[in-house]
């Protein structure tokens, strides 16, 4: 890889720069910079060619060098100091290829296999200082984390081939925004990995926008409605590489990347994804938000547990109610399959337990009490609220969760 000082007039032109700062943009790394840095950064990329059944290894410079596949198919494997490889991954044109931080040395190595003849973008150590300017030390702590999540990946997938079975899926809904739905679901799922290390699930479906993986301090890098654009023999690939891994044992796997991706995910292809990932866990857990779309539904048509998160509220009440009949009447759920959550979100609801479980006809599984701002806190401090404070309500709440779903599930054995 050339060094990054001049810059050739050809890669001056246009149309070059507008495609390289389009992949910058849509990376989760580079996405926030402002276009100044972007189009800086954009023009000390240089083109590297890999022919079919070429193999390009990075060693210990790794994480030094940034690089994206342009063009092409090519198949990239990360091998440890003994040879073993931990992962293999086909990234789409467009992906970022996540090498060894620079700290890791010479203990893992990267090749690139070019499936067919393709077009590498890299961008070496001179010229992101040259590129980022003072945005350089951000880059570098994502792009660390980012190799964390790789190894934490290869890890979570040793387990699961160790673990072949076939996951239940336990839903989790709310009728109105702003119930701590996701909350709940990324600290229950925390919770449950406790007992199942790297083999619990949390997909997003929070539609439009969702934030699992920002609760939890971690770097989307895919979602489900990237993997559905591979082909259908890099598909389970695509996707488990798009699942991104957090240091408690749970992976989060995000439904999209943009809003504008949500027509993409119809129930047949959400469907498709479940079929793939109950092979790989022990259990999996779906946040749906408020979402009764056809993905929502192809989800609790499946799922063996369905959690419904309520707040103690007139309207949410009326929401609830509807939804319920919903899953009874129309979806045939079985009252044993779902379980309600009270999850109070202000010091001094207008309604208590018993009321709520009288307007609703249910006796109540699990209350959630009053946390303040510590949720929102635990996001800005990085990491979910388990972490940062395991005796809260939320955390206690999200283990009262993990247990009504795991004795539910027959698995408190």
């Amino acid at each position: 890889m050339g060094a990054s000082g001049g810059v050739p007039a050809e890669d001056q032109a246009p149309s070059v720069l507008q495609v390289r700062m389009r992949i910058l943009e849509m990376s989760a790394v580079f996405s926030e910079l402002d276009d100044g840095v972007l189009r800086a950064v954009a023009r000390r990329m240089r083109e590297v060619g890999l022919a079919a059944r070429d193999t390009l290894r990075l060693g210990g410079q790794g994480g030094d060098v940034v690089v994206f596949l342009g063009s092409g198919q090519v198949e990239e494997s990360i091998t440890d100091s003994n040879g073993r490889v931990l992962l293999t991954r086909r990234p789409l044109p467009g992906d970022l290829l996540i090498l060894p931080a620079p700290r890791t040395g010479d203990r893992y190595v990267t090749s690139i296999y070019g499936i067919s003849d393709a077009v590498l973008l890299t961008l070496d150590r001179d010229g992101m200082l040259e590129g980022l300017g003072p945005e350089v030390e951000k880059i570098a702590l994502v792009l660390d984390k980012l190799w964390e999540q790789e190894l934490s990946a290869a890890a979570a997938a040793e387990a699961q081939t160790a673990s072949r079975t076939a996951a239940p899926i336990v839903a989790v809904f709310s009728a109105k925004g702003g119930a701590g739905t996701t909350t709940l679901a990324i600290n229950t799922a925390a919770v449950l990995a406790r007992k199942y290390p790297r083999q619990v699930l949390l997909i997003d479906l929070g539609a439009p926008f969702g934030h699992a993986a920002l609760f939890a301090d971690l770097i989307a890098t895919g979602s489900i409605a990237s993997a559905t654009k591979a082909s259908e023999a890099d598909f389970e690939p695509v996707l488990r590489g798009n699942i991104v891994n957090h240091k408690s044992g749970m992976g989060v796997l995000p439904g999209t990347l943009r809003p504008e991706e949500v027509d993409t995910l119809t129930g047949d292809r959400v469907g498709r994804v479940l079929d793939v990932v109950v092979a790989w866990q022990k259990l999996i857990v779906v946040d749906l938000g408020t979402s009764l779309a056809e993905a929502a539904l192809a989800v609790i048509e499946r799922a063996e547990c369905l959690v419904i998160v309520v707040p103690p509220e007139i309207a949410a009440m009326t929401d609830a109610r509807r939804a319920i009949a919903i899953f009874r009447d129309i979806m045939n759920v079985a009252d044993h399959r779902m379980e309600l959550v009270l999850n109070q979100r202000s010091p001094h609801p207008p309604l208590d337990r018993a009321a709520v479980e009288s307007i609703l006809g249910r006796k109540v599984s699990v209350v959630v009490g009053f946390d303040d701002s510590r949720p929102e806190d635990s996001t800005l401090a990085g990491g979910l609220v388990l972490q940062h404070d395991p005796n809260s309500m939320v955390s206690r709440g999200a283990a009262d969760v993990a247990r009504v779903v795991l004795a539910s599930l027959k698995l408190d054995g």
